[in-house]
């Protein structure tokens, strides 16, 4: 069966659909829907492949390319927490090799402290067969360097690093969109895994936008998208048939894009 491409979707799409949403009916909220699986066809900017231009002179787009190295750190974790070293170690390779060499001059362009040796400790843990004790603590040490990174970001707003959560969902949709066939057979694990730790840091960030606008209201109707989604993962090993369409993914972006117009 022949593998799906690999499908992009930018923050910079994501930012030209939000000024055609805001302040539009219901109506215009499907349409955005349809926007974003369009979109992923589409590509742009700021998605998972960002340039070094891109997130050097965005925020939200340098916000965004730490995101999707969490992402990956966080299933490759988990599959060695429960065992599955050899799929721990392929989700250690992109972040280093694909995200943080693009990503440096962003973080010197800020005064940001690189994490290199931290990221290098991590993959060496796992390769070498270390203790899930051990693994966890240099992951721990790392997730602190990804957060100092994070942190000369002083001056982001809500809905800035919403856009951040709703590129992270897109992306998941289109790597999910990857990983299951037209007939729902698994075609490709290592997808599904990162679309599930996609999905997992889109949670975390809202955890602090939370802190960042009193509009509860729109707060919980992410939380709500981000909730119906995670079933659609029952465990970090995927299943032989997955139950969801990348449609529903896809659709939860939306949605999600629509809530930022009250933040």
């Amino acid at each position: 069966m022949e593998t799906k491409s690999k499908l992009w979707v930018g923050l910079g799409v994501v930012v030209a659909a939000s000024t055609a949403l805001y302040g539009c009916s219901s109506d215009s909220e499907m349409d955005a829907m349809d926007h974003s699986a369009m979109s992923a066809e589409e590509g742009g900017e700021g998605g998972e492949g960002a340039s070094t231009a891109e997130a050097t002179q965005s925020d939200t787009v340098y916000l965004g390319q730490l995101a999707f190295i969490r992402g990956h750190l966080n299933v490759g974790v988990n599959l060695y927490q429960e065992g599955y070293n050899e799929g721990a170690v392929t989700h250690m390779k992109h972040p280093g090799d694909e995200i943080y060499t693009n990503l440096l001059p962003a973080m010197e362009a800020r005064d940001a402290v690189g994490f290199a040796e931290e990221l290098e400790a991590l993959a060496n843990a796992i390769e070498s067969g270390a203790s899930k004790e051990q693994v966890e603590e240099v992951y721990q040490a790392l997730l602190s360097s990804i957060g100092d990174a994070e942190a000369v970001v002083s001056d982001i707003e809500a809905k800035d690093l919403g856009l951040v959560i709703v590129d992270l969902v897109r992306i998941a949709a289109a790597e999910y969109d990857i990983a299951v066939a037209d007939d729902g057979s698994l075609e490709n694990e290592h997808e599904y895994q990162d679309s599930l730790g996609f999905v997992r840091i889109a949670k975390e960030l809202l955890t602090k936008l939370s802190t960042m606008t009193d509009n509860a209201e729109a707060v919980a109707s992410i939380e709500q998208q981000l909730d119906a989604l995670l079933p659609i993962w029952p465990s970090i090993r995927a299943p032989e048939h997955l139950e969801a369409q990348p449609s529903q993914i896809y659709g939860a972006a939306g949605s999600i894009e629509f809530a930022l117009n009250d933040l």
